[in-house]
C-alpha cells in the first residue's frame, strides 16, 4: 500500500467522522410556542457537538503533521494507523452521551477514556517511527520524543482529571475537556511543525 492510499482513506475517516457529529442534534418537535425553551434543553447537545467538532478537527491536524514525515509506511504502521483511525470514528458515540446525559459521570469518562486511549495511540506511532527511522523524512529520535512526553502527560492527566471530577463536579470536566481544547489549539497555533528535528543524511 502506498503513503498516498492510506492518506486518502485516512482524511476520508476523518470527513465521515466529523460529519456524524451533526446527526446527534435534531430539530426539536414541539409547538412553536415552546420552540424557545426546547432550544435551551438542546444547548448540552450543541456544545459536545462543538467540542468535538473541534477535538476531531486537531486530530486530523496532527495526523497530517505526522503523515509529512512519513516517506514510506509498512504493515506495522498501517495498522496503528488503523487503531488510531478507530478512536477517532468512536468519538461520535461519547458525544452523543453527553448531548443526551449530560453532566452524569459516566458518558463524561467514556468521553475522557476515548480521548486518552487516542493520545496513547498517537505517540505509540511516534515511538515506532523513531525506531524505525527509514520510514521517515525527519528522524524522530529520543530528544524529540522526550520534548513531546510533557505534552502529552499534561494532556492525558488532566483528562483523568476530568474524569474523575465526573463523579464530584461534573461541571469541572466539561470545562477541563475545552481547557485542554483551547491548550492543543494555541500550540498548534504557535509551533509551526512539532516533529521538526534533523533532517536525515
Amino acid at each position: 500500500m502506498s503513503k498516498q492510499r492510506l492518506e486518502a482513506f485516512s482524511d476520508g475517516v476523518y470527513a465521515i467522522a466529523i460529519t456524524l457529529l451533526i446527526l446527534n442534534i435534531r430539530i426539536p418537535e414541539v409547538a412553536p410556542a415552546f420552540l424557545g425553551s426546547a432550544l435551551l434543553q438542546m444547548l448540552p447537545q450543541v456544545f459536545a457537538y462543538g467540542m468535538s467538532f473541534f477535538v476531531i478537527a486537531l486530530y486530523w491536524f496532527s495526523h497530517h503533521r505526522v503523515a509529512q514525515q512519513v516517506k514510506q509506511i509498512d504493515g506495522t504502521f498501517v495498522w496503528l494507523n488503523m487503531i488510531w483511525l478507530l478512536f477517532v470514528t468512536i468519538m461520535p458515540f461519547p458525544t452523543a452521551l453527553l448531548g443526551r446525559y449530560p453532566f452524569q459521570p459516566l458518558p463524561i469518562a467514556i468521553y475522557g477514556a476515548d480521548l486518552i486511549l487516542a493520545n496513547v495511540t498517537g505517540f505509540i506511532i511516534l515511538i515506532y517511527m523513531g525506531r524505525h527511522p527509514e520510514l521517515c523524512f525527519t528522524v524522530v529520535d529520543s530528544a524529540l520524543l522526550r520534548r513531546q512526553v510533557p505534552i502529552y502527560a499534561i494532556t492525558n492527566g488532566v483528562y483523568v482529571l476530568a474524569i474523575v471530577c465526573g463523579w464530584y463536579l461534573p461541571s469541572l470536566s466539561y470545562g477541563l475537556y475545552a481547557l485542554i481544547l483551547v491548550f492543543l489549539a494555541i500550540r498548534f497555533s504557535q509551533v509551526p511543525d512539532p516533529l521538526s528535528g534533523r533532517k536525515q543524511d
